[in-house]
């Protein structure tokens, strides 16, 4: 029987809306850029772990690597983007689902880690350029965030196409931007991007870095279920429920932890538990640590039952 064939599945939260016991998901990078590599190394942790879903990480920069621009002027000056599979390395990225999709069994849930607009820019020139950025002409901020809109919007489709099953699309910018800049910035470029994923069976959204005021933003947002860090935030992931009608939460797990679940990890999943039932997806508040021992993994798989 598969993986995700179980009481515990994406599939039976999303659309029968019970599970036996939460879903669990956790990743990591492999900080490998080959296709093959990643699929295989992707494919594997899921299987290891018995995990919810595969989830393909990042760890192919479509255009830029991290932190490569040093300003956001840089970014500027990039106001057209050709096709989605002559920009960067997207047709290794399509390829690396291609790759995992025919190593999965039918059944199995596979998710593609997707940027938003914005938080494409704060990758390439960090938390000063999406300052920059918004202290700046808007008028070029529009051009640039709508070419990269346009970017963000086919890759998903094509991740989709090549076999995805489900979008993890990750945002970014609510902490550095104040909240009438995010609505102006951040929010229109989110939903353009996300478009791209309308054909998705599972819609995720992860908002990166801290989430200190309302989530009730995100309600509008065409996604099934929303997470963020509550080691990053203000706001706990029962605080922010009640502004999400309608959709599930995901999250539970440190992304900060340095060695195997302990006594408060375990007490914050039984927490939830009792506050949410069996509805709401346990994940870490972003990626684990890339040097992550697999006693500490283990461990994690062993907060939900199997």
């Amino acid at each position: 029987m598969s993986i995700s064939d179980t009481e515990s599945s994406l599939r039976s939260l999303v659309w029968r809306g019970r599970t036996s016991h939460p879903p669990i998901l956790f990743w990591k990078h492999f900080r490998t850029d080959d296709p093959r590599e990643l699929a295989d190394r992707t494919v594997q942790f899921y299987r290891d772990y018995r995990l919810a879903a595969a989830k393909i990480m990042p760890d192919i920069p479509i255009v830029f690597e991290d932190g490569a621009l040093s300003a956001w002027s840089q970014v500027a000056q990039l106001r057209k983007f050709g096709p989605i599979k002559t920009v960067g390395r997207a047709r290794e990225y399509i390829r690396t689902v291609e790759l995992a999709r025919g190593a999965l069994d039918a059944e199995d849930v596979l998710l593609v880690t997707i940027f938003s607009p914005l938080a494409l820019v704060g990758l390439w020139c960090g938390q000063n350029g999406l300052r920059e950025m918004a202290d700046g002409d808007r008028v070029v901020a529009h051009s640039v965030l709508w070419a990269l809109a346009g970017v963000v919007r086919t890759l998903a489709a094509e991740c989709v196409k090549a076999g995805a099953d489900g979008v993890y699309y990750s945002c970014w910018g609510q902490d550095v931007l104040t909240p009438d800049e995010y609505r102006e910035l951040g929010v229109p470029y989110d939903l353009a991007g996300l478009r791209g994923a309308a054909a998705a069976e599972f819609r995720l959204l992860h908002v990166h870095g801290a989430v200190n005021d309302s989530v009730v933003r995100y309600a509008r947002y065409p996604v099934h279920i929303v997470g963020w860090s509550e080691a990053e935030s203000s706001v706990s992931l029962i605080e922010g429920a009640r502004a999400l009608a309608g959709k599930f939460v995901m999250g539970g797990i440190s992304e900060r932890m340095a060695g195997p679940a302990d006594e408060a990890a375990h007490a914050r999943i039984t927490t939830l538990i009792e506050q949410f039932g069996p509805g709401f997806v346990v994940a870490p508040g972003c990626s684990l640590p890339d040097d992550i021992s697999d006693e500490a993994l283990v461990s994690l798989r062993a907060l939900v039952a199997q």
